[in-house]
């Protein structure tokens, strides 16, 4: 690539990924149910992530910081692993989207039950259903059913602000004006949570946020993803989702409530 042009071709990706400044008044405002399409469009081509990562918590039960393996794929399998300082799995969650099996290495024990919210909320402090845990691993926002009810311009983030309401539940999207990726969702009401969507890197001509910021009234979950190490093409192994028992640990089986109501 000749010189005259690479600065054209690194600013056209700068303003894609969202890191270059908009001007929103030389922009037409779309149509809000259209412009949801669009974010539908972008953010099925990312179907299954996986790679190492760092996870940051804070909340009410304490606060702490550990390396991490992650896959996940779409509906609804995922698997995590919390790694020690030697890069040994302390802890290791799997769901298949039904039933989650959970290691855990200082006790010797392997949780296994229905794949609900709580099942989850055993090693993240989040209330997440396994559907909507890969989504947001997938760089993706889980939205509220429905048409947006209102659609405004944000010049502070270069974004579209888009509202939508279901009942008592509000949800605020900030959506950028020409990469079209959600930079940040704000979910007021029962179960409400917010989340904020950084850093992002092409995967396949796609923005992939590598940090994202999960937050609600009790808690903050922060995953920085290994930009060396993320790999958003390639399948993960279908044995990373298959829920069984390490040999010779303890088995231990979790009631709870069925799959998709948690």
């Amino acid at each position: 690539m000749n010189s005259p042009a690479r600065p054209l071709f690194l600013g056209l990706t700068l303003v894609a990924l969202g890191c270059a400044h908009v001007d929103l008044k030389q922009l037409p405002t779309p149509d809000a149910t259209a412009l949801l399409k669009e974010v539908d469009d972008l953010e099925s081509h990312i179907t299954q992530v996986k790679g190492s990562a760092r996870v940051q918590a804070k909340s009410k039960q304490g606060n702490g910081e550990v390396g991490a393996f992650i896959a996940a794929r779409a509906p609804a399998e995922v698997h995590l692993e919390f790694l020690n300082f030697f890069g040994a799995p302390t802890q290791v969650l799997v769901c298949d989207g039904h039933t989650f099996g959970l290691y855990q290495r200082d006790k010797a024990t392997y949780l296994t039950g229905p794949a609900t919210a709580a099942a989850i909320a055993r090693v993240l402090p989040v209330d997440l259903s396994a559907v909507d845990l890969v989504a947001i691993l997938l760089g993706r926002t889980p939205r509220l059913p429905g048409p947006p009810v209102s659609i405004e311009q944000d010049p502070s983030l270069d974004a579209y602000r888009l509202t939508l309401v279901q009942g008592q539940r509000r949800q605020t999207l900030w959506v950028h004006a020409v990469s079209r990726r959600v930079l940040k969702s704000v979910l007021e009401g029962p179960g409400g949570y917010s989340l904020l969507f950084e850093s992002p890197l092409t995967a396949g001509g796609i923005p992939f946020a590598r940090k994202v910021t999960f937050s609600d009234a009790s808690a903050t979950v922060v995953l920085r993803w290994n930009t060396e190490d993320v790999d958003v093409d390639s399948p993960p192994d279908a044995a990373l989702f298959s829920v069984h028992a390490p040999p010779g640990v303890r088995t231990v089986e979790v009631q709870g409530t069925a799959p998709g109501a948690g």
